[in-house]
């Protein structure tokens, strides 16, 4: 999240984990949990509908004596009845806390609104006071309640389901969604973010990096280029079609969802940062590359041993190796010591 020309806002050394630092567990707890496919969408929503305006009612259908929905509707478009949204609208959406929503982001938003005809944007009614206050500004700014949603906070498969309704997330360029984020992407819903310098601006576009759509997702001209590409998605239903596609093509393949791999590559961060520390260096930044995993193994059980072997040869008294001598003023490791992630403790050795 955190490039090297920005290490200067922090006193902290920084570790730069690929894909992300952001681990989930997408994959495993919600991997059926009622989310609709790209192919949900149905051809009446590429088309316009005709209608499909802010009204959450019947608009845009045909009347096709289908009653639970108008001509060409689908599943998804029955749905967002129910839910009180546009069935052949546009819906914008962000399900961020709402302390989130600072003025200019808020007037980006009403900006999209007013260009997007018949666009909705549906935000998470948390806290509830949120809810009154956005309402009163979008009325002072010429916008009717009717083209804003707001919905309760729900259970974890619940709300990760109904996202999948939306079309576009609009993210909060002063403080990202973190998990926010991640849950619309794994439910198919296109991001939209715009990065700042501080890590908390730069979550999102590390996510949408992660998953494999960052340069149609990253916003990185400021916040004017943040309401255009807004705009042009949600003016250009095919070209967004195509985005929820490739994104839905990716989550399951996507490093940003592979906790495994996220583990594997936190635990080499640990074990690179703890054999620094027993060479004696002080704190340093570091990159942990992908690449360099399958080569780090090796290297990391040998420095293992090898740390297990002189911590039991001190507590011995033995004389060590040149090669094995502590830096000068390092304390030895007891035998029994515990590390994080293991990195002293050899195979069948006896400690865990």
């Amino acid at each position: 999240a955190s490039p090297p020309q920005l290490e200067h806002l922090y006193s902290e050394a920084l570790l730069r984990l690929p894909p992300s630092y952001l681990v989930t567990d997408h994959a495993q707890t919600l991997l059926h949990c009622g989310i609709l496919p790209p192919a949900a969408v149905s051809a009446a929503w590429l088309r316009g509908g005709g209608g499909g305006g802010a009204g959450g009612g019947d608009e845009g259908g045909g009347g096709g004596g289908d009653s639970e929905g108008g001509e060409g509707w689908g599943l998804r478009e029955i749905l967002r009845r129910r839910y009180g949204l546009p069935p052949l609208g546009v819906v914008f959406c962000c399900f961020s806390q709402l302390y989130k929503v600072d003025p200019a982001t808020f007037a980006a938003w009403l900006s999209i609104l007013r260009r997007v005809p018949g666009s909705v944007l549906w935000l998470l009614r948390f806290p509830l006071e949120g809810e009154a206050n956005l309402l009163a500004a979008a009325a002072a700014a010429g916008l009717p309640p009717e083209r804003f949603r707001f919905s309760a906070v729900a259970p974890k498969a619940a709300y990760v389901a109904r996202a999948s309704l939306a079309d576009l997330f609009l993210d909060t360029p002063l403080c990202n969604g973190h998990t926010t984020a991640a849950d619309a992407l794994w439910a198919g819903v296109p991001l939209l973010t715009c990065p700042g310098d501080a890590m908390c601006s730069r979550v999102a576009a590390s996510l949408c990096t992660a998953v494999g759509c960052g340069p149609q997702m990253i916003a990185d001209g400021g916040i004017g280029d943040y309401v255009e590409r807004a705009v042009r998605l949600g003016t250009r239903r095919v070209e967004l079609l195509a985005l929820r596609r490739k994104l839905w093509a990716r989550r399951l393949s996507a490093p940003l969802f592979d906790t495994r791999l996220w583990t594997r590559t936190w635990e080499h961060a640990l074990r690179a940062v703890w054999l620094r520390h027993c060479a004696g260096e002080p704190p340093a930044s570091m990159d942990v590359r992908l690449g360099e995993l399958e080569a780090a193994e090796l290297r990391r059980e040998n420095a293992a041993d090898a740390l297990v072997r002189r911590a039991r040869a001190l507590q011995a008294g033995a004389v060590l190796p040149a090669g094995l001598q502590p830096p000068a003023g390092l304390q030895p490791p007891r035998a029994d010591t515990r590390v994080a992630a293991g990195c002293c403790a050899a195979p069948n050795d006896g400690v865990t």
